[in-house]
C-alpha cells in the first residue's frame, strides 16, 4: 500500500514539475525549473544562476521543487495576492529605508494612481499590455518626469517581489513611455519677453516681499527650494554673487540633490539693488513689529519676519499672474523663463547650465532644445556669411 501511494505522488509530482535543467553561463551554472501554476493551469518557468558547480546548482534545484510540490514557495503561497496588498506591504516594511520626502511622494503615487488603477489585479496577473494601457493614461494627464517617476516606483516594488521569489521576474521593464514634447509644444510654464515686463510690473504693485521673491528667482533662475533657504549670508553685495548650498522644504533643509547644484553665480546690479532695498525694509520692519517680530535665519520673510514656505512662493506666483491676467507658470517656470532669456541673448549653453545647477550640458540642450536648434541655424548662417566673404 505504501509502495502505491508513493507511485502516485510521483505522478502528481511529475505532473505538477517537469524536470529541471541546467546550463554552464561563463564559469557560473544556471538551473531552469518549469512547474504548471494550480491557479490557472498554465506552465511557468523559474531559473537561477551563480552558482560554483553544477552540483550546487542540483541542490538548490532539488530544494525548489520539494517547496513547489509541497505548495509552499512563495510564488505560490502569494498567488492570490493582490497589488494593493503587496504595495502597502512593501511601503510599510521597506518604507523607513528611504527618506522622508521620498516615502511620502511614493505613498502619494502607489494610492493616488498605482492602486486606484491595477490594485485589484493579481500580482502574478497583471499583463503587460493592461500596464502599458495605465502608462498611456498617465502620459495624457501627467509630465513625463512624473510619468517616468511612477513607473520607476512600480517596478522597484515588482523588482522586490522577484527578490523575494514571489514573481518569476519583471515583465514591466523596457515599457514604452511615450517622449514628451519639447518646451515650446508643452503646457506653456514661462513667459515671453513682453510677458515678463507685464509680470514684473504686476509685482511690483504686490507687498514688497512677494516682488522680491518674483524678481530673485526671474534674474537668477534658482529653485524655490533653494530661494527659500538663502541667509543673508549666502549674498556678497560687493562681489555680488549668490551663493547656492542648500534646498528648504516641508521636510526641512538638506544640501542639494547633486554636487552641481552647488553653486556661486553672479547677479546683476538690479537685483543687488532691490536685494539692498530689501534689507533695508526688513530691518524697518523689525523695529515696527518690535517683540512680535519672529526671529528666524531665513532670508525671505513676510513683513512680520516669518519665513516663507514652498507653498507660499507656489501662493504668490498664483497671485502675481491672475492680477496680471496672465497664462499661470509655476516658480519653476521663471526658472525656465530665466534660461531662455539667456540663451536667446546669446549666451553660452554651458553658462546656462552651470548657472542652473543642471548634472550636465546634455541635461540643459534636451530641455530647451527648441532655443538650441535655433541658434544652431542662426550660428551656420554666420558661419556661411563668413566662410563667403
Amino acid at each position: 500500500m505504501k509502495q502505491k501511494f508513493l507511485s502516485i505522488d510521483l505522478i502528481f509530482f511529475k505532473e505538477v514539475i517537469r524536470l529541471a535543467s541546467y546550463r554552464q553561463r561563463g564559469k557560473k551554472w544556471e538551473y531552469r525549473i518549469r512547474y504548471v501554476d494550480p491557479a490557472c493551469g498554465k506552465t511557468k518557468e523559474i531559473s537561477k544562476g551563480g552558482f560554483r558547480t553544477k552540483s550546487e546548482a542540483k541542490l538548490a534545484a532539488s530544494e525548489l521543487e520539494k517547496q513547489i510540490y509541497l505548495g509552499k514557495h512563495s510564488l505560490l503561497e502569494n498567488r492570490e495576492k493582490l497589488i494593493k496588498d503587496w504595495f502597502n506591504e512593501w511601503l510599510e516594511v521597506y518604507g523607513s529605508q528611504v527618506q522622508l520626502r521620498t516615502l511620502k511622494n511614493r505613498k502619494t503615487y502607489v494610492n493616488n494612481q498605482i492602486i486606484p488603477y491595477l490594485g485589484d489585479f493579481k500580482l502574478n496577473q497583471l499583463p503587460r499590455l493592461e500596464y502599458q494601457k495605465f502608462i498611456n493614461r498617465l502620459t495624457e494627464n501627467y509630465s513625463l518626469g512624473t510619468v517616468k517617476a511612477i513607473h520607476s516606483i512600480f517596478c522597484i516594488a515588482i523588482n522586490k517581489a522577484v527578490e523575494l521569489e514571489m514573481l518569476t521576474y519583471n515583465k514591466y521593464r523596457n515599457i514604452s513611455i511615450k517622449k514628451e514634447k519639447d518646451l515650446s509644444e508643452r503646457k506653456i510654464n514661462y513667459l515671453t519677453r513682453d510677458e515678463v515686463t507685464i509680470f514684473m510690473d504686476t509685482a511690483k504693485q504686490c507687498p514688497f516681499y512677494q516682488y522680491i521673491v518674483a524678481i530673485t528667482l526671474l534674474r537668477t533662475g534658482m529653485r524655490k527650494g533653494e530661494l527659500i533657504a538663502l541667509h543673508w549670508d549666502d549674498i556678497n553685495f560687493k562681489d555680488k554673487t549668490i551663493s547656492i548650498t542648500k534646498t528648504r522644504s516641508s521636510h526641512g533643509v538638506k544640501p542639494p540633490k547633486t554636487k552641481r547644484s552647488m553653486r556661486t553665480i553672479s547677479i546683476d546690479d538690479t537685483l543687488v539693488t532691490e536685494l539692498k532695498k530689501y534689507q533695508t525694509w526688513q530691518k524697518r520692519n523689525k523695529l515696527k513689529y518690535g517683540a512680535n517680530y519672529i526671529e528666524q535665519e531665513y532670508m525671505i520673510t513676510q513683513a512680520n519676519g516669518k519665513a516663507l514656505s514652498e507653498f507660499r512662493i507656489n501662493d504668490i506666483m498664483k497671485a502675481i499672474t491672475n492680477k496680471a491676467k496672465l497664462h499661470h507658470i509655476s516658480p519653476h517656470g521663471l526658472r525656465h523663463t530665466h534660461a531662455i532669456m539667456l540663451l536667446e541673448s546669446g549666451a553660452d549653453i554651458k553658462f546656462v547650465s552651470d548657472r542652473l545647477g543642471h548634472t550636465n550640458i546634455k541635461m540643459t540642450a534636451d530641455v530647451y532644445l527648441h532655443i538650441t536648434k535655433k541658434y544652431e541655424s542662426e550660428n551656420i548662417t554666420k558661419l556661411d556669411r563668413y566662410l563667403s566673404n
